[in-house]
């Protein structure tokens, strides 16, 4: 069973993306003390790794073009 409790001990070892999951799936159940959680986690590293897909998939799309 996931709670917000077992996010904050996620999220203390480090591992804020497991801790993330958890409140983003009591959020989508209503729970309003996980919203508030996870709004004050902020976005994390998504912003950077969607970056990243976007940078890798131009790179991609290059080296097709230059064969």
């Amino acid at each position: 069973m996931s709670t917000v409790t077992l996010a904050e001990m996620y999220a203390k070892q480090g591992l804020h993306g497991r801790a993330r999951e958890i409140l983003r799936r009591l959020s989508a159940q209503g729970d309003g003390e996980a919203r508030r959680r996870l709004a004050a986690m902020g976005d994390g590293a998504q912003p950077e790794i969607e970056l990243l897909h976007r940078l890798l998939a131009r790179i991609q799309q290059r080296r097709r073009g230059a064969r």
